[in-house]
């Protein structure tokens, strides 16, 4: 009788226990089913994919924190990495596939100080890899720096050309587009026609009441004769820093040279928008490395459902 009654006791326990495990299973399965409901109402579910490109002498680390920002708001992720090697050649890590939902591409130039120009060629040729072996008719862009000068340059050149997908979206931060200030530090050259790009000083240049720069230069002029080329449906958002100061600058790009841009691009683009980053978080650098409102701008205005046109002028650094 009293074996029984253990038995019986442990019976019961056992029960317990496995039906506290079932409902936590349950309870934690629709947790997660409610969250990914909540997600696909916020995010647009699109199998367009977003290219992340950094800067001058710069590598993947300058676009991871941005990425894992939407990876963590479970907006996108990351699908894919492209080396491209100095002699031109694509090394491809990873796939994309017409059922990802927001997939990322993340480019890395191997050599990491050829230029701007030399980047949007080589930019193109990763494109029409993307239009050719993978069949994509649309992509988003995300520059850095000297990456994001190319991101426009790139577009400029290309336009709305068959040979490589259309522009849908370009989110470029901090892009030295009339000039990089001159601060001597050792990574600039100190020679060839790329040393004449650091040509710019706080508060030398300025926006006139046309939006037009005060001083044009060459690499200014390059973007400027081809405003005509630039995808009319692409949608731009233009982020900028302003460190505050005095030098009206991120340290790096002064806003005369990150606002040039609007000149080139207005009565050109579907959508035009800046967003500027105020303060110590407004470092050139600083910009995409885990700063909370860049990446929650960027994200918005890539992948959000609800994005409203003056989402960026409302958001504070």
């Amino acid at each position: 009788m009293i074996n029984y009654r253990r038995s019986r006791k442990w019976q019961i326990l056992y029960f317990l226990i496995g039906g506290i495990l079932i409902l936590s299973f349950g309870f934690n399965i629709w947790q997660t089913q409610r969250a990914q409901d909540q997600l696909k109402t916020q995010y647009v579910t699109s199998n367009t994919p977003t290219i992340f490109l950094h800067g001058w002498s710069s590598s993947l680390r300058s676009e991871k924190d941005m990425v894992s920002a939407a990876e963590v708001s479970g907006a996108a992720s990351r699908r894919m990495i492209i080396h491209v090697r100095p002699n031109g050649k694509l090394k491809v890590t990873g796939t994309i596939k017409k059922w990802m939902v927001n997939p990322i591409i993340l480019v890395r130039m191997d050599n990491n100080r050829a230029g701007e120009v030399q980047y949007a060629h080589w930019l193109t040729k990763v494109c029409k890899m993307f239009k050719n072996k993978y069949h994509v008719n649309q992509l988003n862009f995300v520059g850095h720096s000297m990456g994001a000068y190319a991101v426009i340059y790139y577009n400029l050149m290309n336009g709305n050309n068959k040979d490589v997908p259309r522009a849908n979206k370009l989110c470029v931060i901090a892009g030295p587009y009339d000039g990089i200030m001159d601060n001597h530090k050792s990574n600039q050259p100190t020679s060839g026609p790329l040393m004449q790009l650091w040509d710019d000083a706080p508060n030398q240049n300025r926006i006139l009441a046309t939006g037009k720069p005060k001083i044009i230069h060459p690499e200014y002029r390059l973007l400027y004769r081809l405003r005509k080329n630039f995808p009319h449906q692409a949608r731009v958002l233009n982020i900028y820093g302003n460190l505050g100061d005095g030098s009206n600058s991120d340290g790096v790009v002064t806003t005369a040279s990150a606002l040039s841009l609007g000149y080139i691009l207005r009565d050109h683009v579907s959508f035009y928008q800046t967003f500027e980053a105020f303060g110590d978080k407004a470092q050139h650098s600083a910009l995409h490395n885990n700063n909370m409102a860049v990446n929650k701008i960027l994200t918005e205005f890539l992948w959000d459902k609800n994005y409203r046109d003056n989402s960026a002028s409302e958001l504070m650094q």
